[in-house]
């Protein structure tokens, strides 16, 4: 097994495929030196590893048209939608061919900041993940609190992991500064609501600590070492 990457247009899809796992972990992430994490996280978690960078991040992952934050900073175009469909329906299908996975395989989708909103807003529309994972997830963001609050996740058999830096909170900019208290809105719903969820504070601020959160994420997910019992 070795590290391959596909391109599809404007993204890098860095990928480890692990055949008869049966399972796939998609990371959506603003770097793509993450190689020899990759490899190992694919052995120790049991699971083929894909990380996607090079979209649009301000744009392909908002959900709907909002102003920038912080102030002046260019208003969100809310393209999600657009490109939730070029990925389920292009980007990951070609992807799982050339990798030779099972039909199907069970999925699970890892975002951070602003594409832990995207994997949050996808789930309740989609079951092609079953698994989500946001980290430190921009749940700042324009009416997505109310959002949330009005969709239903009853029927969610997946695990929904969350995490936020503790300094996150402690922000200078007043709407960034409001993520702690979203973050808890919406994990009390979604516990509300029967999804199963685990939620950390964990020691840092936004992106601090990238490759730790990224194992909390899949060990949370996947069990210790790989073993779905273990959790």
């Amino acid at each position: 097994m070795e590290i391959k990457k596909i391109p599809f247009g404007n993204l890098t899809c860095t990928c480890f495929s692990r055949p008869g796992s049966g399972r796939v972990a998609y990371v959506l992430y603003p770097l793509e030196a993450m190689d020899s994490w990759i490899a190992q996280a694919s052995e120790r978690y049991r699971s083929s590893i894909v990380v996607i960078s090079g979209m649009d991040w301000d744009n392909d992952l908002t959900p709907w048209k909002a102003p920038g934050v912080p102030e002046g900073s260019p208003a969100f175009k809310g393209g999600a939608g657009e490109f939730f469909n070029r990925l389920t329906e292009i980007v990951i299908p070609s992807i799982e061919h050339s990798m030779d996975l099972d039909a199907a395989p069970e999925r699970t989708l890892i975002g951070v900041s602003l594409s832990g909103l995207f994997a949050l807003w996808q789930w309740p529309q989609s079951d092609f993940f079953r698994n989500i994972a946001t980290l430190s997830g921009s749940f700042w963001y324009e009416d997505f609190v109310q959002w949330v609050s009005q969709q239903p996740f009853t029927d969610k058999t997946g695990l929904c992991f969350m995490l936020l830096g503790e300094a996150e909170p402690r922000s200078r900019n007043p709407i960034f500064a409001t993520v702690g208290k979203c973050t808890g809105e919406i994990v009390d719903y979604l516990r509300r609501q029967g999804v199963r969820i685990t939620y950390k504070t964990v020691e840092g601020n936004h992106y601090q600590y990238p490759l730790r959160r990224l194992d909390m994420a899949l060990s949370h997910i996947y069990g210790s070492g790989g073993n779905t019992e273990l959790r």
